[in-house]
C-alpha cells in the first residue's frame, strides 16, 4: 500500500498492526495533513456484518471531541478498501513507557488516571463504549498528556477475540495478541454477556494496576487459567504488594476491578473526582503543615429555595455563608469557603457526589421553604466517607428572625461535628434590628460571592444603602470594608476605593473591635501605595485578625503576601500550603504559591502553581502579570514572549508587563530596546498591582545591562515601598553583577536589618 493513493489519501509508511488491520501514516491532499490511516482487514470487509457494525460505530465515534480521545476524521471506502482516517499522535503508548520506564510515580499515575477518566467520560456520555482499553490503546503525547485510541473500532476487535478464546485447548499457551486482549477483559464480557461503560471502568483498573506495580493483576499461563482469574479469583490489593502505592489508590484500583459492574464505580466521571483529589493530596500531602494535618474537611452547599423564585435566590448562599463564617470561627475544621461551594447554588447535586468533587470529609445541603415572612429550613449533614447521616434537622422562623435561626442551624452543626462550643453560643444578639438593612446584607453577601467587577459594585451598594438604613451595623460596615478594598487591588486601583474602605474598617472597628473581617481589612488599606506599604502595622493587624478567627482565609492568604514581601519567603510558603488545603482552587494562594517558589529558585514547581492558577481563570491579573518570571528567570527566556502578549492581550499598557518585556530584550543583548521599555514603563509610574515590583524588574534590566549606577536606586525605591526582600535582592541572579558594587552592598545590609527584624517579630522561632 505504500505510495498509494485512497480517496484523496497518500500512504507514506506503515505505523503498527494490529488486530482489525494496518495503520498507516497518510497525507490528506485535500486539507494538506498528516493522518493515521486504518486500513481493515480483508476478511473482515468481506463480511457485510461486521463492516456495517464498524462502519456504524466508527461514525458514533467520530462525533466525540475531546482532547483526551483521538479524532476520527473519517470513516470511507474505496474500492474493496475500508479504512478509518484518524488524527496523527505522536507520543508513546503506556505499553512503550512501561517497557522502558517501569512502573509510574503515584502522582504521576493519579493525574494520568484522571485524564484518562475524564476522556472516558466524554466517551461514555456520548453512548460510545470503547471495549478495549490496555496500554496499547493510550498513548502519551510528549506533552506528558494522554489520548485514547480506536473509539468505534477496538470493541469489535475485542469481541472477535473473545469468539478465538472459546476452543482453545486447556493447556494451550495464548498467542500474545489474544493475551494482551483477554487480560484487560472483564468477567462479564467473558461470561458471554452484554457490556457497557462500566465495562470500560473494568478495563481500565486492570491498566492502573499495571502501571502502578509493573504486571497485571491476573497472569494465568494459559487461556483458561487466565479466564478463570477473571472470572472467579479476587483481583489482589495494590497496597499489599507494592508498599510505594498509596491507601487510596489501591482503594480505587479494588474498586475498578470489582467481579460484578455494580460494585464499581458506576461513572467515569466519579473515577475522575477520586483520581483527581488522590492527584491533589499527593501534591500536598508532602508539604502541608502540622497545623492542618488530621483536621476534617467541611463543605456547605448553597441551601435550595422550594419552590424557586429569583427574587429570593440570595437566601440559600447567604445561608450558607453565615454557617460557613460560624463553622470556620472554631480553627477545628477546614471550611470550603463560599466562592468554592457557590457553583453548586442553581443545580441539583447529590451531596455525597459534591463532597467527593471538592474532597471534603463532611458535607452539609438543605433546603428553605418560605410562605410570605415565614421560613422554615430542612438540614442534613452527611459523613462522605460512608454516607452516614450526621445531623438531621428541622427549622422554622420568622423573616425577621433569621439571624436566630442561622446561629441555630450553625450551632446544631457544630454540636453534631463535635466542635468546642463558642463562648458566646446563645447569647449573641442579632447583628441589626432594621429587617430591610439586613435583607441587604444577605443580597450583598450573595453578590460578593461572585467575584466580579460589576455584582462588587452592586453589592458595595447595596452594604451603602445597609449601613446607611443601621449606622450601627457592624457587619455590614466590616463587609463593605473588606468589598472596598477587594475592589481596588483587584478590579479598579484608584484611591477612592482604598478610603471608602478605610472609613467602613474604622466604623467597623468602632462598633466591634473583635471583628476579624475589618482587621483584614485593616490590614490591606495599611498595605497599599496610599498608606506607603506599612509592612510592620499591616502584619500586626492581620495578626489580630487571625487572633479572632483562626484559619479566616483572607487574612491567612494576606499574611502570607506580606510574608513574601519582606523576605520572609519559607513563613509565606507555609502559610500558603496551610491556605491551599482550606481552598484548594483558590487562584490568589496558587498564583503566591508559583511566585514564591519562583523567588526559592523552583521553576518548574513554580510553572506547576501558575498553570493550576491560569486553568481556573485564564483572565486573572495575579497570575497573568507574574507568570512570566519563570521562563525570564529559568532557561528559556524567550518562552516569555507569549505569556507577555496574552497578558497585555488582558491587560494593555500595564507597567510590570513593560518591564518583564524590557528585561527580556536585555537578556538579548539588545540595550537599546530594553532601555526604551523601561523608559516607557517608569513613565507609566504606575502598575495595576504594586508598583514595587516593576521598579525590582527595571532594576534587574539595568543590571543586566551592566548600568549598576541606574539598578540600585530603583531597587532602593522597590525596598522603601513594600519590598525589603533581603534573600530575594541577595540571590537574584540579574544582580550577580552587583555583589561587589558599595552602594548594592550598602542596600543589602540596611534591607537585611530590616527583614530580619520581621522575622523576629513575627516569625515562628
Amino acid at each position: 500500500m505504500i505510495g498509494r493513493t485512497l480517496s484523496h489519501y497518500r500512504i507514506h509508511s506503515e505505523l503498527g498492526r494490529g488486530g482489525m488491520g494496518v495503520v498507516y501514516r497518510a497525507h490528506d491532499e485535500l486539507l494538506k495533513r498528516d493522518v493515521a490511516l486504518k486500513l481493515v482487514r480483508e476478511d473482515v470487509v468481506m463480511q457485510s456484518d461486521r463492516r456495517s457494525r464498524i462502519l456504524a460505530e466508527a461514525r458514533a465515534a467520530s462525533a466525540l471531541n475531546h482532547p483526551g480521545i483521538t479524532t476520527i476524521y473519517d470513516v470511507a471506502e474505496s474500492g474493496e478498501h475500508l479504512f478509518i482516517v484518524m488524527e496523527l499522535v505522536e507520543g508513546r503508548t503506556l505499553r512503550q513507557r512501561l517497557a522502558s520506564s517501569g512502573p509510574s510515580d503515584p502522582r504521576e499515575l493519579a493525574k494520568l488516571g484522571a485524564q484518562i477518566a475524564e476522556a472516558l467520560d466524554a466517551a461514555h456520555s456520548h453512548g460510545v463504549i470503547h471495549g478495549d482499553i490496555k496500554p496499547e490503546n493510550i498513548v502519551v503525547q510528549s506533552a506528558g498528556s494522554p489520548k485514547i485510541f480506536d473509539f468505534g473500532i477496538a470493541r469489535q476487535n475485542a469481541a472477535e477475540t473473545v469468539t478465538l478464546t472459546q476452543p482453545v485447548n486447556p493447556g494451550e499457551t495464548p498467542s500474545p495478541a489474544i493475551a494482551g486482549t483477554v487480560a484487560y477483559m472483564p468477567p462479564e464480557i467473558l461470561r458471554g454477556e452484554p457490556g457497557d461503560s462500566r465495562s470500560d471502568l473494568y478495563s481500565f483498573g486492570v491498566v492502573l494496576f499495571e502501571i502502578a506495580a509493573g504486571h497485571r493483576p491476573f497472569t494465568g499461563p494459559t487461556i483458561t487459567a487466565l479466564m478463570a482469574q477473571i472470572l472467579q479469583e479476587r483481583a489482589p490489593r495494590l497496597a499489599g504488594a507494592e508498599a510505594s502505592v498509596p491507601q487510596e489508590l489501591a482503594r480505587i484500583v479494588q474498586k475498578l476491578l470489582e467481579k460484578e459492574p455494580a460494585s464499581r464505580y458506576q461513572s467515569a466521571r466519579e473515577l475522575q473526582v477520586d483520581l483527581t483529589n488522590l492527584q491533589r493530596d499527593l501534591e500536598l500531602g508532602a508539604i502541608l503543615p502540622a497545623a492542618v494535618i488530621g483536621k476534617r474537611a467541611v463543605a456547605v452547599l448553597p441551601f435550595k429555595l422550594l419552590p424557586p423564585t429569583p427574587e429570593d435566590e440570595y437566601l440559600g448562599v447567604a445561608l450558607a455563608d453565615a454557617i460557613i463564617n460560624d463553622l470556620g470561627g472554631h480553627g477545628e475544621v477546614l471550611v470550603r469557603p463560599i466562592n468554592t461551594v457557590r457553583r453548586y447554588a442553581k443545580q441539583a447535586v447529590d451531596p455525597l457526589l459534591a463532597a467527593r468533587e471538592m474532597n471534603v470529609h463532611v458535607v452539609v445541603d438543605g433546603s428553605i421553604q418560605k410562605s410570605g415572612s415565614r421560613l422554615r429550613v430542612h438540614v442534613q449533614a452527611w459523613n462522605a466517607v460512608d454516607g452516614t447521616t450526621l445531623l438531621t434537622g428541622k427549622y422554622d422562623s420568622e423573616m425577621a428572625a433569621l439571624f436566630d435561626l442561622q446561629d441555630k442551624v450553625a450551632e446544631a452543626l457544630a454540636c453534631a461535628l463535635g466542635l468546642k462550643s463558642s463562648d458566646a453560643s446563645g447569647s449573641l444578639e442579632p447583628p441589626t434590628k432594621n429587617p430591610r438593612a439586613y435583607e441587604l446584607f444577605l443580597r450583598a453577601v450573595e453578590r460578593l460571592s461572585r467575584v466580579n467587577k460589576w455584582d462588587m459594585r452592586t453589592a458595595i451598594e447595596m452594604l451603602e444603602e445597609a449601613t446607611r438604613l443601621d449606622p450601627r451595623f457592624g457587619e455590614a460596615w466590616a463587609r463593605l470594608s473588606e468589598a472596598c478594598v477587594f475592589m481596588a487591588g483587584t478590579f479598579d486601583a484608584t484611591p477612592n476605593w482604598y478610603k471608602k474602605g478605610e472609613l467602613a474598617m474604622r466604623r467597623a472597628l468602632a462598633l466591634d473591635p473583635t471583628n476579624a473581617q475589618a482587621h483584614c481589612a485593616h490590614a490591606r488599606v495599611l498595605w497599599t501605595p496610599l498608606k506607603g506599604y506599612k509592612n510592620r502595622q499591616a502584619l500586626l493587624a492581620l495578626r489580630e485578625s487571625l487572633q479572632r478567627r483562626p484559619g479566616y482565609h483572607p487574612a491567612l492568604v494576606w499574611q502570607c503576601l506580606i510574608f513574601l514581601h519582606v523576605g520572609m519567603i519559607d513563613e509565606a510558603v507555609e502559610g500558603l500550603h496551610q491556605a491551599l488545603a482550606t481552598q484548594p482552587d483558590d487562584g490568589f494562594t496558587l498564583t503566591f504559591l508559583g511566585q514564591a517558589r519562583m523567588l526559592q529558585g523552583d521553576y518548574d514547581e513554580a510553572e506547576s502553581w501558575f498553570k493550576r492558577a491560569l486553568a481556573l481563570d485564564p483572565a486573572s491579573l495575579w497570575v497573568n502579570l507574574f507568570a512570566p518570571m519563570v521562563p525570564l528567570y529559568g532557561k528559556n527566556p524567550e518562552d516569555a514572549v507569549e505569556m507577555i502578549k496574552s497578558a497585555q492581550h488582558f491587560f494593555p499598557g500595564e507597567a510590570l508587563l513593560t518591564s518583564w518585556e524590557a528585561l527580556l530584550w536585555a537578556k538579548r543583548g539588545e540595550s537599546r530596546k530594553a532601555e526604551q521599555l523601561i523608559r516607557k514603563s517608569l513613565k507609566v509610574g504606575t502598575s495595576m498591582l504594586h508598583t514595587h515590583h516593576m521598579w525590582h524588574t527595571a532594576a534587574a534590566t539595568y543590571a543586566t545591562l551592566g548600568k549598576p549606577q541606574l539598578a540600585v536606586p530603583l531597587l532602593a525605591r522597590a525596598a522603601k515601598t513594600g519590598l525589603p526582600n533581603y534573600p530575594v535582592f541577595r540571590d537574584d541572579p540579574h544582580f550577580r553583577s552587583m555583589h561587589s558594587y558599595a552602594p548594592f552592598q550598602r542596600l543589602l545590609a540596611k534591607v537585611k536589618k530590616e527583614s530580619d527584624g520581621y522575622r523576629r517579630e513575627f516569625g515562628q522561632g
